[in-house]
């Protein structure tokens, strides 16, 4: 890459808060999804793995960084907006493999405890009432699920 282009990393984590009773992260837990954007906000996450890619920066001073951070502050802004639109698929695919899993357990679960209740007399009414509320909840919860910015870091190529 030539000198001076500017990179953003973001970190976006997809999350459905729920309670504890609902183990809820069976199906989404809080799941890290990482965009690394040039300039013309094209996603270069999936060829620049993070490891290798962190080992090979370095660190600017304060002063420096709060210089930078002016000086491309309106590029950053338009970079967030394109990061939100490209993490907004990437989420919504997650959530949406989790709400499948979920109710495919879930109800495989509730059938086969119904099932057993055909055949078992100590199975109670109760028990299927409280998975079914269960496995409401727990769908209800990932429809909710969303993504939020948990980090961002500014990257300057120079080459020394």
């Amino acid at each position: 890459m030539p000198a001076g282009t500017l990179l953003v990393e973001l970190i976006y984590v997809v999350e459905a808060p729920a309670p504890k009773k609902l183990q809820l992260n069976r199906f989404l837990p809080a799941t890290p999804v990482r965009l690394l954007l040039d300039q013309n906000g094209s996603d270069l996450a999936g060829q620049v793995e993070f490891e290798q890619f962190n080992r090979q920066l370095n660190a600017v001073k304060r002063h420096t960084a709060g210089k930078l951070v002016s000086t491309v502050q309106p590029e950053v802004h338009k970079l967030l907006q394109s990061g939100e639109a490209l993490v907004a698929k990437q989420a919504q695919q997650l959530i949406a493999q989790a709400r499948q899993l979920a109710d495919e357990s879930l109800t495989t679960e509730l059938n086969r405890l119904e099932a057993l209740k055909a055949v078992n007399p100590a199975i109670r009414e109760d028990e299927l009432e409280t998975l079914a509320s269960n496995r409401q909840q727990v769908l209800a919860h990932l429809d909710q699920a969303n993504w939020r910015l948990d980090a961002i870091r500014l990257i300057v190529v120079t080459h020394q």
